[in-house]
């Protein structure tokens, strides 16, 4: 099965900003050790057997190790997770180092390396928080999904492919309270009232906690929508607006499917930080719910949903 990463610009333009940043940093402590010694310590002094020179000396070798460890990171065709936090706790490990040395030893530095310190460690706490960020959006997993931002707006869509037929994916696709046995998030799901276009549908989560929507879409074969009720005074997530559609499109040799979701934050910071750490998770649920429903379609998954295996078999007896 063909593996894909996405929603990976954040962290990769983080990385490499880090990465060119502690470059030149290293090597401008390499090559103006003696200098930098001068301009950042009020005295010259001796740490362990080196002196303030070499220290700034070895600062530089280690700053050059560092950027090669975060520029091969970022250059990989898929990020390597655990390296890309280890780069953010060494980060975030700078930053609180950098702010004891200022408290705990003020006289040692000039007013003027104080400042460079400080100027430093926000830089590095900015590459950190937009890594730990870029973490939180990176998906990695067995289906096509991508999330775009257009401010507080997200458009995702999951592109999965399927070697059975497009009769047999929208038997399944369209089955209303089956849609629960493959999305890890829903718990139910209960037609309401109407069919196809005139369609109301509740939804309940793991939780417990429910909400309605309505059908805007409905091309029987092809695709279909819905409008989740964000208006309601009970609806239980902070989202402004969602909606979603499902969709198949007839290939050579199978069918390819589309999940497209439109989801809208309500205002509030809060909020918007957790509307751009929902990438990811959001991602890995469409990716299992692709998964489970091309079991379904190609008959490698036993369980069913009882109304959903009924119509299979008789549509197989027909």
């Amino acid at each position: 099965m063909a593996r894909y990463q996405s929603n990976e610009r954040l962290l990769r333009l983080a990385l490499t900003a880090n990465g060119l940043f502690s470059l030149v940093t290293g090597a401008l402590c390499l090559v103006f050790a003696s200098q930098l010694s001068t301009l950042f310590f009020a005295e010259p002094f001796v740490l362990l057997g080196f002196s303030s020179t070499q220290v700034v000396f070895e600062l530089g070798l280690g700053l050059l190790l560092f950027a090669a460890l975060v520029l091969w990171t970022a250059a990989q065709q898929f990020t390597n997770r655990f390296r890309a936090r280890l780069i953010t706790i060494m980060d975030a490990g700078w930053v609180v180092t950098s702010l004891a040395l200022l408290l705990v030893g003020p006289a040692v530095w000039t007013s003027l390396g104080a400042a460079l310190v400080l100027g430093v460690a926000i830089i590095v706490g900015f590459f950190a928080l937009d890594q730990a960020l870029g973490l939180a959006k990176l998906y990695q997993g067995s289906h096509e999904i991508e999330a775009d931002y257009n401010g507080k707006r997200m458009t995702l869509r999951a592109t999965g492919f399927t070697s059975a037929s497009p009769e047999r994916v929208w038997q399944v696709m369209s089955h209303q309270e089956a849609y629960a046995d493959v999305a890890d998030n829903i718990e139910s799901v209960e037609v309401t009232s109407g069919h196809g276009a005139d369609m109301q549908r509740r939804c309940t989560d793991n939780a417990g906690r429910s909400w309605d929507e309505t059908c805007t879409l409905w091309d029987e074969g092809r695709a279909y929508a819905f409008r989740v009720h964000t208006e309601a005074a009970d609806y239980p997530y902070p989202i402004a607006a969602l909606s979603g559609e499902w969709a198949l499109k007839p290939m050579t040799d199978g069918t390819q499917i589309t999940m497209t979701f439109n989801v809208t934050a309500k205002s509030g910071l809060l909020n918007g930080l957790m509307f751009k750490m929902m990438a990811a998770p959001f991602s890995s649920t469409c990716d299992k719910l692709l998964l489970r429903w091309i079991g379904i379609m190609e008959g490698r998954t036993s369980t069913i949903h009882p109304e959903l295996q009924s119509g299979i078999a008789k549509a197989q007896l027909a």
